[in-house]
């Protein structure tokens, strides 16, 4: 991915998440269009959509990354192609709960695979809100059942547990995983929620020969959870046999101490969740900005990631960083990426044929400032606009014709303005950039400051157009408000 354009926004986005963290009161990620709540401490990444919401805490045992959705009945409906109420789903719940054994339900909705994905790719968001198992995965999977109370909320739970391949000189092919779904309904809507853990598979010290039986390869399948029916259609595949003779895996995910940390947290997690009758939002789709301290409107099919949401300093900096997206494109790179193997990684091509738009969003702001920064601030807004649009203007044809510069990305069409009123500086910057001469883009760049704070946003689109206009000029609609 060197040198791409989605290499470079993915660098912005890591070196944002290198930020120190400082501890955070717990807070409430609240949707009232779709009539859920969910208590965090201190997420050092979420994300959130008009249906769902995730989100990996900062404090963990496990690193393990907690996610919920909201899918209306009509989505259900069109899903699963039967009516959806949750008066049935709770009744099919209350029957899984009083069996004596957790066999392989008939409901289509305790069933891993209505939850499963494949290289499809969606074109509607709806449609991703299922996405949680790889279907391939899924073959090699060991799967569990069962339910849970807490508190007076019933849930029904799918339980995964992948050990991870390996590869002949022992590489790792696919990470291994173990994952759980909690699955309850109210208000008409079905709520999935999922608790993803992963970590390297290891090879153990045995390890089957070229040479051994049908028997032995058989056992070996069921010592990774796949039952003898399975076994024996895979022993029709050769690339299946090739896989039952590599060795057993293992990982950090099946010592006893790991697997109790874990309980501990899923437990947590289902006593954060709140269930309400979905209210009709006041607010459009968007974020909170913190250190703005004001509601960010985003585009309703839009998705959005903040890093380390509660970054601050000794000396008053509060800074939150935010990248957002459409839904559907997300998705789909996340699908396809896990698609591909542990070590490999989508190549540039496939990255920009999956990109579609995007914007990178870093706001900040100051509660107290020291003599240094003051000064620095007061000369600034003293320099004349007009000073300020000539040293933009020498600046654009030494980006055009940096031969340095050239060698990764040729920028052609640069448009800059700035404005300075004396309490806000806005800088505007807008160019199309080709990547490795083969990947097309248009960037719109603003940064707009006063001396208590400021926002600054990076808009790429994939060709030589504007797609999502609101995307593009979003951090020109946010009003930056004095501290007071």
């Amino acid at each position: 991915m060197k040198n791409s354009a989605a290499a470079i926004v993915s660098s912005l986005l890591v070196l944002s998440c290198a930020l120190p963290v400082c501890a955070a009161a717990k807070h409430v990620y609240r949707d009232a269009d779709s009539g859920f709540s969910v208590q965090t401490v201190n997420p050092v990444m979420e994300y959130a959509s008009k249906y769902s919401y995730g989100f990996q805490e900062n404090i963990s045992a496990t690193d393990s990354l907690t996610s919920i959705a909201a899918i209306p009945a009509d989505v259900v409906e069109k899903k699963t192609g039967q009516p959806f109420t949750t008066r049935e789903f709770m009744a099919k719940l209350a029957l899984e709960a009083n069996k004596k054994s957790a066999d392989r339900p008939d409901y289509v909705l305790f069933q891993p695979e209505t939850y499963a994905y494949t290289t499809a790719l969606n074109t509607k968001m709806e449609e991703s809100l299922f996405h949680i198992f790889d279907q391939e995965d899924l073959k090699g999977a060991k799967l569990s059942y069962g339910t849970k109370t807490v508190g007076k909320r019933d849930y029904y739970i799918i339980s995964m547990q992948y050990p991870g391949t390996l590869k002949e000189d022992k590489t790792v092919e696919k990470n291994a995983m173990d994952v759980q779904v909690f699955l309850t309904s109210e208000n008409n809507i079905l709520y999935v929620a999922e608790s993803f853990c992963s970590a390297e598979p290891v090879a153990k010290e045995k390890k089957a020969s070229a040479s051994d039986n049908d028997t032995n390869i058989k056992k070996e399948y069921e010592t990774k959870g796949i039952n003898i029916e399975t076994a024996e259609t895979a022993m029709q595949d050769p690339h299946a046999v090739h896989k039952a003779l590599l060795p057993l895996t293992d990982s950090s995910l099946s010592d006893p101490k790991f697997q109790k940390d874990l309980k501990k947290e899923r437990d947590v997690i289902l006593k954060s969740f709140s269930f309400f009758k979905p209210e009709k939002a006041a607010k459009p789709f968007g974020m909170e900005d913190p250190a703005l301290n004001q509601f960010v409107t985003l585009p309703d099919q839009w998705i959005y990631t903040k890093f380390a949401p509660e970054i601050k300093d000794k000396d008053g900096l509060r800074l939150n960083v935010a990248w957002a997206a459409p839904y559907t494109m997300v998705a789909n790179m996340v699908s396809q990426y896990s698609l591909k193997e542990a070590a490999a990684d989508l190549k540039p091509e496939e990255i920009y044929a999956l990109y579609d738009e995007s914007v990178l969003l870093a706001s900040y702001s100051f509660k107290k400032k020291n003599k240094d920064y003051e000064n620095f601030a007061e000369e600034l807004f003293k320099v004349p606009q007009s000073e300020m649009q000539k040293a933009l203007e020498k600046m654009l044809p030494e980006l055009t014709k940096n031969e340095k510069i050239k060698e990764h990305a040729i920028f052609s069409n640069p448009k800059a303005s700035v404005t300075n009123d004396g309490n806000q500086i806005k800088l505007h910057f807008d160019t199309n950039v080709k990547v490795d001469n083969k990947f097309d883009f248009l960037t719109r760049s603003l940064l707009s400051g006063t001396r208590d704070n400021g926002i600054f946003s990076l808009y790429i689109a994939k060709g030589d157009r504007m797609k999502t206009q609101s995307a593009a000029d979003l951090a020109d609609t946010v009003r930056l408000l004095t501290e007071k």
